[in-house]
Parts: structure tokens; sequence; C-alpha cells
């Protein structure tokens, strides 16, 4: 017998404009997450996490996800097909986006979930034949199920950071200057980061941290601002090469804006000779 457990995980979305110079933000809440057999179900699927898959407590009203866990209702009559309930989507809820299902089945005291799939509403569908079939005792699915009520009311709406970073949204030539500023100076102004909000504790020292090592990056490239022309010498480039690896390896990483983690593997790739 398995067993299903509920924890809260850290969920991130981003949000901005599109005109040049606007803000690009990474919002940082919490969203609840199905474990099995002590295993995160996002991680047993390699879920993405600047994807910002979410699960059903957070994608819809907490009664009706309850009703469908307990096969009492579906979440939409088209998907998935009877049967088959979402367990993951993407964080706007949208079955167009796809979402993570699997079959329900509950016999007498026991809940089995499996044929696993991704699959939207087009009827697209994608089977993850790595997935094995879970099966609970129903005392403790109905105990997990109460449990993800109870504390997606305990988080809901709570944010725990917000980074930003401003954007040429017309596309990076746009910042090019041809004259004065090249690529690399334009890569370093997305690690140029602004934090709207962090919750003080842990996780606060920890970006603290994050943010040291970008200043530091670009400050040992600061030649690369106002000259195009700009050759970092071999220990600049062992510099940069340290800290952008630190950056990327980081469990923090993921408070940063998707822009800025970009610029990162950017930078690593252009020094990766350097050590």
């Amino acid at each position: 017998m398995n067993t299903l457990d509920i924890s809260v995980r850290p969920s991130t979305y981003m949000e901005g404009g599109f005109e040049r110079g606007s803000w690009h933000a990474c919002i940082v809440g919490s969203r609840l997450e199905f474990v099995l057999d002590g295993t995160d179900l996002s991680e047993l699927i390699h879920a993405d996490p600047f994807r910002g898959d979410v699960s059903i407590f957070d994608a819809t009203d907490i009664k009706l996800a309850q009703d469908v866990l307990l096969d009492r209702e579906r979440m939409d009559d088209e998907f998935p097909v009877s049967g088959r309930i979402p367990l993951m989507f993407c964080s706007c809820g949208d079955p167009g986006e796809g979402a993570l299902t699997a079959r329900l089945t509950i016999i007498e005291d026991t809940v089995t979930w499996d044929q696993w799939a991704n699959e939207d509403d087009s009827g697209w569908i994608n089977w993850i034949s790595e997935l094995p079939a879970y099966t609970f005792s129903l005392e403790n699915y109905l105990a997990a199920v109460r449990k993800a009520a109870q504390m997606e009311l305990s988080i809901m709406g709570a944010v725990s950071s917000k980074t930003r970073v401003r954007v040429p949204g017309e596309g990076l030539r746009s910042w090019v200057d041809k004259r004065r500023r090249g690529e690399l100076a334009c890569k370093l102004d997305l690690l140029a980061i602004e934090v709207v909000r962090i919750e003080e504790g842990e996780h606060e020292s920890d970006l603290r941290i994050l943010l040291e090592w970008l200043e530091a990056i670009r400050s040992a490239l600061r030649q690369a601002h106002d000259n195009r022309h700009f050759v970092p010498t071999l220990d600049q480039r062992r510099e940069v090469s340290a800290l952008t690896k630190a950056v990327l390896k980081s469990p923090e990483n993921f408070r940063l804006p998707w822009e800025t983690n970009e610029a990162l593997k950017w930078l690593r790739f252009k020094f990766r000779n350097s050590v």
C-alpha cells in the first residue's frame, strides 16, 4: 500500500509588459504538493520550476477540488474524460495549457491513481509510462484530501518574495549601442535585480547572498558597460564563471526573474573554458 501526503512548496510565476524598458517580475507564492511515498509529485514528473504548475487545489475552488478527487464531481464536462482526474495545471488553470492527469479508481477501502498522462482539452495526450500505479487506503486518502483543503486556506494569496528587472521589450538588439555598448553589457543589465518584497527569515538571507553574487559579476565586468570592445582578463573570467555557477546552482535561484537566469546561462556558456 502506498502513502499520500500533502506539503506546501514555493510557486513561481512571472509578470511584465512588452514595451521597451518594462519591468519583468518573478513572484514566489505557495502551492500545494501531492507527496507520493515521500516524493513530491512534481519531482516524479520532472516539472519545470519556471512553468509554475500548481495542484488542482490551487487552480480551482477548494470544495470542487475535493469533490473531483473523491469522484463526486468533474472539474469540466469536456476535460479530462470521465474516470480521469486532473492533478496539476499551469497556474492559470486553463486546460488548454495542459494538465497532469491520472485515472481514479475507488473500490471499497482503496483508492488508485494510475495511467498517468500529460494532456490538454484539444485531445492531445502523452502517456507517462514510467510512473507506476499508486494505491492508497481510503482512510489515508480522505485524510490527505481534508489536509489539502485546510492547507490551501492557510496559504491562499501569500507571497514570500517578488524580484524584478528591466528588460528590452523589443528584443536584446534594441539595447545594443553599436558605438558604445555591446551584448555583454546588455546581459549584465539583466543582473540588476530589484527586490520588491521578501519575507524576513532564512529566505531573505539566502536571496541577499544571490544579489551580492550578481552584483559581484557586474562589478567584475564593469568596464563592459561603456566599452563594447572590452575583453575580460583571465582572472575576471574565472571569477565570473565561479559566481555564475554558484547563482545557477543555488536552491533559491527560482526567486530570480526568468530573464536574469537566461543571462546567467549565457555568461556561463561564454566563459565556460575559464576554469
